[in-house]
């Protein structure tokens, strides 16, 4: 065993506690059942911290190593072909955003999970969730891959349908259990066939070699790979498990399933692309081709809709179009500072999208809502829900001076540097899906705002409702995280610097 035994610590934080707080879970006494999810929440959140606290000298470590030109920082066997764990730039960001949004999402689960009664397997199967995104996202070999791909996979099949009594719930998470593991399954496929033709699986050996020594088998896992990740990462057509997964799941796991984890298959795909010699502007093309019809589904298929969740889950297939838009330019085109636009947008995404999922559960909470009409009068009976779902759908639209403001102008004005049809047509499309999704962002606020229906009739409505500050202290944060990110955009632009050259240089192109 050689490298950073750095690599191997978050996840070794996050497996360790999910095994401590089943056996806390299981172990506490009676007398504190009352108080026993707020207990596990509070656990469940300090290791979701610990894990965070090692990220810090991890990121320094990687970005020191990268910059002087020496091998990232690495845990595992060194043999060719051996499986192994390596920190690059672009997997930090994505683990520190998950572990950032997990540890929220733990803190709101305090109360919001109360009266679901089954704590012993709600918090562990969170962690387990983030172990196998972790994982696959720092994973450089195949086999590692398909492995934590798997055990992030049957976490969030169990989370979506959780709430195992609601007929919904049950069919939502069978249809996500059918399409997610038809999505393994392709991918495991594609595995074999790449080992098939190279004898071994890792696939960073020779990443950006020329595409014409790559081999029928070699080919055929590439299109395997985009199958069963794209599956992963819902993009269009593979994308209609999304909808039910996300509107029927507790808001909690919506906002980890549509802030971090399709994000993270996402950026699987390209590592695994780029490390096995799919050249960067090929990958770059379709990526764009494939953007174009994310934005505009989603979008298109959000006006149209009547319950909250479902319009949050089909903007978050519009959001991901952005990002593969920004991704796609910079592959095609060799421009890392594209490529870091995505990746901000991405972490303003996660605090954005986290947000306006959690604010849904807790108008569902306490005010038992499902439908956008249901949210009338929430700025009067939960105000402070009703400003940080605001400033949650603002920075989705894209209204300055917030976080999506910041991310969709990296994302403009690196497209405006590349003088080519491709680029022109897909930033008509991207502008064009930007100012439609003001369509159902901008009555989603003015329904907050306004009067029930009872109460413009003079028949009183309810009063002003107490929330629990398990449920306000995250949505506090993220609303100032959101605030933050659009009004001080370098030091976040700092984090992601180096994930673009390092995709550039997996596909050779550095």
């Amino acid at each position: 065993m050689i490298g950073n035994v750095w690599v191997a610590l978050p996840l070794a934080c996050l497996g360790c506690g999910a095994f401590a707080v089943y056996l806390a879970a299981r172990l506490l006494p009676a007398r504190l059942e009352g108080s026993r999810n707020r207990w596990l929440a509070a656990c469940t959140a300090m290791v979701f911290g610990a894990a965070l606290a090692t990220i810090v000298p991890l990121s320094a470590a990687t970005r020191a190593a990268y910059h002087a030109g020496r091998a990232l920082p690495t845990w595992g066997r060194s043999e060719a072909g051996g499986a192994f764990l390596q920190a690059d730039p672009g997997a930090l960001v994505i683990v520190a955003a998950a572990l950032g949004l997990g540890g929220l999402v733990a803190i709101y689960s305090g109360h919001y999970i109360s009266l679901d009664r089954r704590y012993e397997t709600y918090y562990p199967l969170l962690l387990l969730l983030v172990v196998g995104l972790v994982g696959m996202v720092l994973a450089a070999d195949l086999f590692s891959l398909y492995m934590f791909c798997e055990l992030m996979s049957v976490a969030a099949y169990v989370l979506v349908a959780f709430r195992r009594r609601t007929q919904t719930a049950i069919e939502a998470g069978f249809k996500y259990l059918v399409m997610g593991s038809v999505g393994t399954i392709i991918l495991l496929m594609g595995i074999s066939f790449v080992y098939r033709e190279r004898g071994q699986i890792a696939w960073q050996v020779a990443g950006g070699a020329a595409w014409a020594e790559k081999g029928p088998w070699t080919r055929a896992g590439l299109a395997c790979f985009l199958v069963g990740l794209g599956v992963k990462s819902a993009l269009v057509p593979m994308h209609t498990w999304l909808p039910d997964a996300h509107g029927r799941a507790p808001s909690s796991v919506s906002a980890m399933l549509s802030g971090v984890v399709i994000q993270a298959a996402f950026y699987t795909l390209l590592k695994a692309g780029l490390g096995l010699g799919w050249p960067a502007r090929d990958l770059g093309t379709l990526l764009v081709g494939l953007s174009m019809l994310n934005m505009t589904l989603g979008n298109g298929l959000a006006l149209v809709q009547v319950y909250t969740k479902r319009l949050l889950a089909y903007s978050s297939l519009a959001q991901m179009g952005y990002m593969m838009f920004s991704v796609g330019i910079g592959l095609h085109y060799g421009l890392a500072s594209s490529i870091q636009a995505a990746f901000f947008l991405l972490v303003a995404h996660a605090a954005m999208k986290g947000l306006a999922f959690l604010c849904k559960g807790v108008c569902h909470f306490y005010c038992d809502t499902t439908t956008i009409a249901q949210l009338r009068g929430m700025a009067r009976r939960l105000p402070l829900v009703a400003v940080a779902f605001v400033v949650a759908l603002g920075g989705l639209a894209g209204i300055p001076p917030l976080a999506g403001f910041a991310g969709k102008w990296f994302v403009l004005t690196g497209a405006l540097s590349t003088p080519d049809a491709l680029a022109y047509v897909g930033l008509a499309v991207f502008l064009i899906n930007s100012l439609l999704a003001l369509g159902y962002y901008l009555p989603l606020v003015v329904t907050l705002f306004s009067l029930p229906p009872l109460a413009r009739r003079g028949v009183a409505e309810g009063g002003r409702l107490r929330m629990s500050p398990w449920m306000a202290v995250p949505l506090v944060i993220l609303g100032g995280l959101i605030l933050a990110i659009g009004l001080y955009p370098g030091p976040w632009l700092d984090l992601t610097a180096d994930a673009g050259s390092y995709l550039l240089a997996l596909g050779g192109e550095r």
